[in-house]
């Protein structure tokens, strides 16, 4: 690619080394002047010049650098999101729902957090707790019928917290990562006296691929083998308590760059989630954790930075 020099640059000079077109999404372009342009609902016929907020913001007191949240982007992101799954779920003729579950530890700002509840309301959107602290501002920042789950490490106090929260209606999943989490779980939640919903992470044969493959596959830190599962439904038999194997949760990676590998890692978690399914227990949730790419650099491809399929492929 030629570079121009500074007497003849111009403005697709511009829009060309920084590839908005590529990984911008509609929602960044550049005006005639020269200024990045931010449109909050990915289409042109609503912009903010990005020059100018700034100049406003500095006229009222406020100093560089400014950290600037379009929550128009969030929503028109949360409805991509829902319409690309609908549109899979029409195609396909499935019978289930998708629900979206967000990670508050991705960006853990209330302001972030209650638009996302706000927009993902209609649609029953949940939100993921992974820690005590965060599982504590989710219950108080949510309606009853928005579904929690929890991750992360689990000792006495935090699944107290989980099964308390059930006690009062809530519906909180916490997700047994080491064995030992299921006894605590099971020990607590009689002693509190609530029947548990509980969701297993499994460890996959397939993972991932890209910069976080080692988050996923048979060698993760995280997560149960399936004989450790199987082992587990049998517990939760033993107790009449099968039916509290609600959620099957596996993560093939994060930042997944090859939609080829995601496609492995669904059809071997489902062929676990049927004949658990068929061995008595009570599943209603397939948990895919990681995945969706982000198309840093623009190019389209497996590289470690981008991805290799849209949102609508990923949906379908």
């Amino acid at each position: 690619m030629s570079i121009s020099t500074s007497a003849d640059w111009t403005i697709q000079d511009s829009a060309d080394i920084y590839r908005l077109d590529r990984w911008g999404c509609g929602y960044f372009s550049i005006n005639p002047e020269g200024n990045l342009l931010v449109h909050p609902g990915s289409g042109p016929a609503q912009s903010v010049n990005l020059e100018v907020l700034v100049q406003r913001l500095q006229q009222r007191g406020l100093e560089l650098p400014i950290l600037i949240r379009f929550n128009g982007i969030l929503r028109d992101r949360l409805l991509q999101l829902h319409d690309c799954f609908q549109r899979a779920i029409d195609e396909h003729q499935y019978t289930g729902n998708y629900r979206c579950v967000f990670p508050i530890k991705v960006n853990q700002q209330q302001g972030v957090v209650e638009k996302i509840i706000e927009f993902g309301r209609e649609f029953g959107f949940g939100l993921e707790a992974g820690s005590k602290p965060e599982l504590l501002a989710v219950v108080a920042m949510t309606d009853p019928q928005v579904p929690i789950v929890c991750n992360g490490f689990k000792d006495d106090e935090f699944i107290q917290m989980a099964m308390f929260a059930q006690q009062i209606g809530r519906t909180v999943i916490p997700v047994v990562e080491k064995y030992t989490e299921l006894e605590r779980i099971v020990r607590l939640a009689g002693q509190i006296g609530v029947r548990p919903q509980i969701g297993f992470r499994v460890k996959l044969a397939a993972r991932g691929e890209g910069r976080w493959k080692s988050s996923g596959g048979y060698r993760s830190k995280f997560g149960l083998t399936v004989t450790e599962v199987l082992r587990a439904l049998r517990y939760l038999e033993e107790r009449d308590m099968a039916d509290c194997f609600r959620l099957l949760h596996f993560h093939p990676g994060s930042q997944i760059t090859n939609i080829g590998r995601l496609k492995s890692a669904i059809n071997e978690a489902v062929r676990i989630y049927v004949d658990l399914h068929k061995r008595g227990a009570g599943l209603q949730f397939l948990d895919i954790g990681g995945g969706l790419g982000v198309d840093y650099d623009g190019s389209q491809s497996n590289a470690e930075s981008s991805m290799n399929y849209t949102m609508q492929e990923y949906a379908n």
